[in-house]
């Protein structure tokens, strides 16, 4: 519709500066999500893809990080065999992981994903979130490379 493709417009080119207006920008996204939000309702063809474009929306800059989950809930639910319901599912462990810090919480949603997603190309990921869920980023890399063998001074466990 018309208004998504204006707010589409107004968003890229507040973001496109180095620092923009925030409360301008902020305005536009919200408006966006919920433009988003009232495409799925009369697009049904594109619904799934348009509550996921509203999700990313209120999850950028942590928005509305609920409103975010619940919207990833709504893909999972409403649309479980469309692609974006995968999508849908690994973000919304990633933002319970590190938005959220609900450490349990990410785990079973990840383990959910990789049930339900063996294949999906964002597996690796979700391995690789639930292995190192709760370490800081700063101590990640290290973690990292012990676990590819790279520091000499441990012996890497087998």
């Amino acid at each position: 519709s018309n208004s998504v493709t204006e707010l589409e417009a107004k968003n890229r080119e507040l973001t496109s500066g180095p620092n923009g207006d925030q409360a301008a920008i902020r305005e536009t996204m919200m408006a966006l999500a919920a433009a988003y939000e009232q495409e799925s309702e009369t697009d049904s063809l594109n619904s799934a893809e348009y509550l996921y474009k509203a999700a990313e929306m209120y999850e950028t800059n942590m928005m509305d990080v609920n409103k975010a989950l619940q919207v990833f809930d709504r893909i999972i639910a409403e649309y479980p065999d469309h692609e974006r319901a995968a999508d849908a599912l690994f973000k919304k462990g990633y933002v319970t992981h590190n938005v959220l810090k609900d450490l349990n919480k990410a785990k079973t949603i990840y383990q959910q994903f990789l049930n339900q997603y063996p294949e999906h190309e964002l597996a690796t990921s979700a391995q690789f979130e639930l292995e190192f869920l709760g370490v800081p980023a700063e101590d990640l890399l290290e973690k990292i490379q012990e676990k590819a063998g790279e520091t000499p001074t441990e012996s890497p466990v087998n």
